[in-house]
């Protein structure tokens, strides 16, 4: 589960599922000084080349960690560790900026056009100097899907568990804000349950969960955590709508595209 890994070691938690060969490419930290031109130029010139040879190039100059049947598209990831496990899909002209981490477990799927930026430990920033326990992370776990021309605010950790789904078109997942009254910036997790669904046009807010096998209705925007699994919420602010038959397909599926 993607949740497991904010709580160990990244690449030893997916050790155990990478092949021999992938084992000999441990993830491997990167400091953001001075790096991102050098980052930039070796992802771009991997744009022209075979897959196997820019697979080799993003494995051993950026010490990115990829599974021989990953696969990541023409998009750029600015991330201190990186792992897609075994048939990750990586999609065209998605960004990936300023990230602890980005994982994506077994068969996860990123598509397009998705604006992905986070506020890694590393960066030297004066916000959320307090926040001891933040991790600019974005974690997939096996089969989760976020589809096209989605905003995905890392300041905080962003999880989606496994067959979690973030669907349809331009839905946002902010972890950071403003309290009005203390004058400052806050920042919190938000966490997508398994099999759970967000449709097109939600915005998920700071500190929320979404529990296993709910869906979050289209245009909603979610300022509490869904504690209940099976439930069905919707509206501004989202409210629980009804219970969902437990029988339904949809929330136990065993592909991340539904057909």
């Amino acid at each position: 589960m993607a949740s497991e890994l904010l709580g160990s070691d990244a690449t030893a938690a997916a050790s155990e599922s990478r092949s021999e060969s992938q084992s000999r490419h441990p993830t491997r930290r990167h400091s953001w000084s001075g790096g991102t031109l050098s980052r930039t130029l070796v992802q771009i010139i991997g744009f022209g080349l075979p897959w196997p040879v820019r697979r080799w190039l993003l494995c051993k100059l950026l010490g990115f960690s990829i599974h021989p049947t990953a696969r990541i598209g023409l998009s750029l990831i600015y991330a201190d560790e990186v792992m897609l496990d075994k048939k990750a899909q990586l999609g065209h002209l998605n960004y990936i900026g300023r990230l602890d981490r980005f994982v994506m477990g077994e068969a996860s799927v990123i598509a397009r056009y998705n604006w992905i930026p986070g506020l890694a430990k590393s960066v030297d920033t004066p916000f959320f100097k307090g926040r001891l326990n933040r991790r600019s992370d974005l974690m997939l776990g096996k089969g989760a899907l976020i589809t096209t021309w989605h905003l995905i605010d890392c300041t905080d950790a962003v999880i989606f568990e496994d067959y979690a789904s973030m669907a349809g078109a331009r839905s946002q997942k902010l972890t950071h804000g403003i309290d009005i009254v203390r004058n400052r910036q806050l920042c919190g997790r938000v966490h997508i349950g398994a099999y759970s669904i967000v449709a097109t046009g939600s915005i998920v807010l700071k500190g929320v969960t979404i529990a296993d096998r709910c869906i979050v209705g289209a245009g909603s925007v979610v300022i509490n955590s869904v504690k209940e699994s099976y439930s069905w919420v919707a509206g501004n602010p989202a409210v629980f709508v009804r219970k969902m038959p437990e029988t339904s397909k949809l929330l136990h599926r065993t592909e991340p595209t539904v057909y």
